[in-house]
């Protein structure tokens, strides 16, 4: 019998050291193409920076331009596109201009060209975009009394006063708003001809997006945990959702017809307002999932160009990205730095501009994000909130980001 075994033996030890053999020689093939392998030079620091946390996860390394593969083929894979969008890049912090609290009252928006932020004890602060001047002129315009959260609705801009009255702002005066207002203290998170949409987050316990029809006055309510951005893209409504929660998730359904896919709400009051502790289970429409990812964030989506483009959330670093086929192609770095917050809210204004807010836990504005086809300008209300780099030994100084602080009145460098 060992006369008869002893062959196959052999030869099955053959077989394994020639499996190991070939998947040495694999992975050494790999690793001297990605030595040689040349990117465009905006992408070389995030790419080390991929590599190091290939080592510190004891992954091996994919064939460049490819830097991490899911397990199965529904995961999503990351990659470098070929080119990098090259925006310029900018960071800035804000100082509220009328009194020590850090943070602003509601959401900032872009009103005519300018960024409005409200601020304590009620009064906005204009700045000029893109360059962040003060528009102190504006500013004695709007602040003839004080408010408590404000919104663009219809191309107006629309506040709460402190006395509780819904008003508008045209020929340069405060009016009172006569439209229904279907938001509460919330900010808007789009809005087109037929539709305001609003969400709420109650993190693992789940979200809602939130219709509102402005023809028929109706709320239409889509399962989405937790909502951060919806974009109308080919005539389709896209919504993203993404969560915190452990490892992180995301995920993107399209909404084709809200009218016809959707929920619709029969209650009394807003729905955003019931009591969510009765009512957290129940059971939502929702629109057709187009990707649900796990161990990743995706905090925004806004078109630029003739392009979608998605801010990607990863093992603590933060860039933009392109998607196809469960693929996420980086297209710019940022700030190479964590750029995430407790939940985004994304502001769509044309097809080159975009407003990306983070809010803190308190769930205020902490700060936002300026995103045109040509740079991206982060402004922080505190200098709490600014960049920090990688915390790894591969960061480098990035040459291509100025940093600055503003007060209220001029920019002015950071020493």
């Amino acid at each position: 019998m060992k006369r008869i075994l002893a062959p196959w033996v052999g030869l099955g030890v053959l077989l394994v050291v020639t499996i190991g053999a070939c998947m040495f020689c694999f992975q050494a093939g790999i690793a001297l193409r990605n030595r040689y392998y040349t990117l465009p030079p905006e992408f070389q620091q995030i790419l080390t920076h991929f590599q190091w946390l290939q080592r510190q996860h004891e992954e091996e390394s994919p064939l460049l331009p490819v830097v991490y593969e899911g397990e199965t083929a529904a995961d999503f894979k990351l990659e470098f596109a070929p080119h990098p969008l090259g925006l310029r890049k900018r960071e800035v912090v804000m100082r509220n201009p009328f009194s020590t609290a850090p943070y602003p009252l509601s959401f900032s928006v872009i009103y005519q060209g300018n960024l409005i932020t409200l601020f304590h004890p009620g009064y906005f602060a204009c700045y000029q975009l893109p360059g962040l001047e003060r528009n102190q002129d504006l500013e004695q315009k709007l602040n003839t009394r004080k408010f408590a959260y404000h919104w663009v609705l219809d191309s107006q801009l629309v506040a709460l006063t402190t006395s509780g009255h819904y008003v508008s702002f045209s020929q340069e005066v405060w009016h009172p708003y006569l439209k229904p207002v279907p938001l509460s203290k919330q900010p808007k998170l789009f809005e087109d001809a037929r539709y305001i949409v609003c969400t709420k987050c109650n993190g693992e316990w789940g979200g809602e997006a939130y219709f509102y029809d402005k023809q028929e006055h109706v709320y239409y309510l889509a399962r989405a945990n937790c909502p951060d951005a919806v974009v109308k893209h080919d005539g389709k409504y896209l919504l993203l959702s993404s969560l915190g929660h452990m490892l992180g998730s995301a995920e993107l359904q399209q909404i084709d017809s809200p009218t016809t896919e959707l929920t619709r709400w029969v209650g009394k009051n807003k729905p955003q307002e019931r009591d969510f502790s009765v009512s957290y289970d129940a059971k939502l429409s929702q629109g057709k999932s187009l990707f649900d990812y796990q161990q990743i964030l995706v905090e925004s989506v806004f078109p630029l160009g003739h392009r979608l483009i998605y801010l990607v959330h990863w093992r603590s670093m933060s860039f933009l990205a392109t998607w196809q086929n469960n693929t996420f192609r980086v297209v710019d770095p940022l700030f190479h730095a964590e750029v995430s917050g407790n939940q985004p809210v994304t502001t769509v204004c044309g097809s080159d501009v975009a407003l990306i807010s983070f809010n803190s836990i308190e769930e205020v504005e902490a700060c936002c994000l300026y995103i045109t086809s040509k740079e991206a300008v982060k402004i922080n209300w505190s200098h709490q909130t600014v960049s920090r780099p990688y915390n790894d030994p591969t960061h480098l100084p990035v040459a291509d980001s100025s940093y600055q602080v503003a007060d209220s009145v001029e920019v002015q460098l950071v020493q």
